[in-house]
This record gives structure tokens, C-alpha cells and sequence, in this order.
């Protein structure tokens, strides 16, 4: 489990920011995923598509069979107004995925992107084919759960918000406790996780999502979403909404 949180400190670092700046760049037709050995390929399924090179059929399986379940888990807890659709990507070279996520996110296994072609969420090939279907499960969670929010979320929500709510929404119901989810936790907070790069990123992002586990056992899971719609609209958040010491003390109680 703890290589689980590793890797996923990877894929959704900056995935929020990610689709943000893309959609800043100079509207163009998404990159052909055919390259002269490959075909592209595009499988259909109930809530949405895969596109992705016939080199890459596996993953494009794998990933296709996990899509209608995952969009129907973020659809579970998100009651809100949005298509209940993604569409997929795969890209088939690194050329392809730079073009698409940019070189600052070319090493996440997923991103969230808006763009002209609209949302989509475009899987790393080389970071995503290890991965187990559990960790491919949550990949996908998170991305589909910042598709399902973005229009409702500030370009300067707090990360700690928005990749801690991402995550909640990924984890949710998945059968893990804290310790496995998030490893690296320990009860030494005093504040709410602010370094989302560098060495302490791991750790940022583990501590926001323990934020919302820790909401979760304050406000039940409605509360949590509402705490979220609420919240996410706005470029900071009241320091009094999260109560730092209670949650410091469900840490010591929840991990030791």
C-alpha cells in the first residue's frame, strides 16, 4: 500500500493546475495516437471512451473496464449537475503527451485536462501500465472527479482542498483504513498542508486527504461533499472551518 500513495503522489501532483494551464494554450486538434506501426483505436463504453493506440490495447482494456464503474462511484457522491461522461486519452508517444498535459506534467500517470476539445482525462502509458487495478481504480477516481468539478471550483482553490477532496472521492468505500491510504501520516500538524512540490509533496497530499477523512468522521459523508461545494468556489478557505487541533487529535486516535 505504501508503494500505492508513492505512486499516486506522482500521478496527481498538480492535476487540477495541470487542466488549468492547458486550457490556456492556443486551441488544437488532439494528436493522432497512430504512429507507423500502430493504429488508433477507440473503445466505447457506457460513460465514455478510451482512445489510445492499438499498441497500447492492454491498457486501453484495462482502463475501458474500469471507466462506467469509476464514473458511477464519483456519480455515487457527487450529486451535482455534470455529464457523468470522460473521455479518455492514451497517448502513444511522449511527443503526443506533451502536447496534451505540457512538460511540467509529462511524468503524471493521469491528468485532468480542459482544453478545446473539452474535458478529457489523459493516462502516462509508461507510468500507468504497472500500476494494479486498485491503484488504476483510484487514477481514475481522481481524475474524474476533478472533470465532474471543475466548473464549480476557483482556478485559486486551495490544492489542499481540491486534491484532498479528489482523493476522498477516489478512496471512498474502497475497504482501506488511513494507515494503508496514507502511510507517511503522522499526527505532528499544526497547520493545514500548504508544500505540494518539493520533497514534502507526498506528505501534503496525504495530509489533505486525512483532512477529509477526518471531516468525514465530524460532518458524515454529506457533509464532506457540502464542505467541499461550499468551499471549492471560493480562493481560500476560512483557517476556522478545519478545526487543526481536532484534527490533529483524530490523527493520534485514527494512526498513533
Amino acid at each position: 500500500m505504501k508503494a500505492l500513495r508513492t505512486l499516486l503522489a506522482l500521478l496527481v501532483a498538480a492535476t487540477f493546475v495541470a487542466g488549468l494551464g492547458v486550457a490556456l494554450r492556443p486551441a488544437g486538434e488532439l494528436p493522432s495516437t497512430a504512429t507507423p506501426h500502430c493504429k488508433e483505436a477507440v473503445v466505447a463504453v457506457s460513460a465514455g471512451t478510451v482512445t489510445s493506440s492499438s499498441c497500447d490495447a492492454e491498457l486501453a482494456s484495462r482502463v475501458s473496464g474500469l471507466v462506467d464503474e469509476s464514473v458511477s462511484a464519483v456519480a455515487d457522491i457527487l450529486d451535482i449537475g455534470w455529464s457523468r461522461h470522460v473521455d479518455v486519452v492514451i497517448p502513444a508517444s511522449d511527443a503526443e503527451l506533451v502536447s496534451l498535459v505540457g512538460p511540467a506534467f509529462a511524468d503524471m500517470a493521469g491528468v485532468a485536462i480542459r482544453d478545446s476539445a473539452g474535458q478529457r482525462v489523459v493516462i502516462n502509458r509508461v507510468r500507468a501500465a504497472p500500476l494494479s487495478s486498485l491503484e488504476l481504480r483510484v487514477l481514475l477516481r481522481h481524475e474524474i472527479t476533478h472533470v465532474a468539478t471543475r466548473d464549480l471550483t476557483s482556478d485559486t482553490a486551495p490544492l489542499w482542498l481540491v486534491e484532498g477532496f479528489a482523493d476522498w472521492v477516489a478512496f471512498h468505500e474502497l475497504g482501506l483504513s488511513l494507515r494503508q491510504a496514507a502511510p507517511l501520516l503522522t499526527a505532528d500538524v499544526s497547520a493545514l498542508p500548504a508544500g505540494f512540490s518539493g520533497p514534502g509533496r507526498d506528505l501534503a497530499y496525504q495530509q489533505s486527504y486525512s483532512i477529509m477523512v477526518y471531516l468525514e468522521s465530524r460532518l458524515g459523508e454529506r457533509g464532506v461533499v457540502d464542505f467541499f461545494l461550499r468551499n471549492a468556489s471560493l480562493s481560500a478557505v476560512d483557517p476556522a472551518a478545519v478545526d487543526v487541533a481536532g484534527w490533529r487529535e483524530f490523527l493520534r486516535s485514527s494512526i498513533g
